[in-house]
């Protein structure tokens, strides 16, 4: 006797209909959960430091003034907080530009409650911010977009936004708010390097920047140089320093001992005026 369930009978289910199954499944899940979505993390730093000197009451006050200042950032850029962790937030963004001008608004708070001198030492908060294809469930967000998010908070120093390559890419306009590239690292648990942008939001801190001369790594970058030629652009003028260097010491003096002496203590005899 076959049981039925949702269609599929004991007479009928082999092994194609079993694979077709977990295809239409497959399809399903990738419909309904996976997305491509922008994660940022924050990090608040110095809350330990006032725990220890000023208490735990003075900790608590501070994140609250700290969560006063990022959910609505995060809210106000359509973005959805997933979790806060002690002193930090997980949160994502349908709108990659939506999460950095979120992080951007988080910075400059935190810059006017500093200034407030309401808290015993100023707090500094560093974001990390990361594009990619992840799981997204009604109360979380799962996936190697929130790993590779993570770490890039992991790796910006206090007071910082870094961003990955694949979120500056995907900036509907990168005129809005000054980002450029910083440097290419490994990521703990990843292979391959990633490429790390620096947002800025400080109008003096972005004059600044854009009138400094460019690295030779951040030249390499915006040339778009093959690895080889990475190599070369930063070998040719090493080898030149060191030819110079080594000429002067007489390392490449031209011709041989003979002819260099017979050059040396040659004599010009002078014309015979009866001549």
């Amino acid at each position: 006797m076959a049981n039925e369930d949702n269609g599929v009978t004991d007479d009928n289910l082999d092994v194609d209909n079993i694979i077709e199954e977990r295809e239409r499944l497959d399809r399903m899940f990738q419909d309904k959960f996976t997305k491509v979505i922008t994660v940022m993390f924050t990090d608040l730093k110095g809350s330990t430091t006032i725990a220890e000197n000023q208490g735990d009451f003075a900790t608590r006050t501070m994140i609250k003034q700290h969560n006063d200042i990022v959910f609505p950032a995060i809210k106000k850029q359509s973005g959805v907080l997933v979790k806060t962790m002690g002193d930090g937030t997980m949160s994502y963004f349908t709108n990659a530009q939506d999460a950095v001008r979120s992080a951007v608004m988080i910075k400059a708070g935190i810059d006017e409650l500093n200034l407030k001198k309401t808290l015993p030492s100023p707090i500094l908060i560093r974001i990390g911010i990361h594009t990619g294809k992840g799981i997204v469930e009604q109360n979380d967000i799962f996936g190697d977009v929130v790993n590779v998010a993570s770490r890039f908070e992991s790796n910006a120093n206090p007071g910082e936004i870094y961003l990955s390559e694949d979120t500056y890419n995907s900036l509907t306009d990168k005129t809005e708010i000054y980002c450029r590239f910083i440097k290419t690292t490994t990521l703990k648990g990843k292979k391959e390097p990633f490429n790390i942008y620096k947002a800025f939001w400080d109008p003096k801190e972005i004059e600044l920047d854009m009138t400094a001369k460019p690295t030779v790594q951040q030249a390499i970058k915006k040339t778009g140089l093959s690895p080889v030629a990475k190599i070369l652009f930063i070998a040719i003028p090493l080898l030149i320093i060191l030819f110079i260097i080594l000429e002067e010491f007489g390392v490449f003096k031209s011709g041989s001992p003979d002819e260099t002496r017979t050059k040396q203590h040659s004599i010009t005899i002078p014309a015979d005026p009866s001549r």
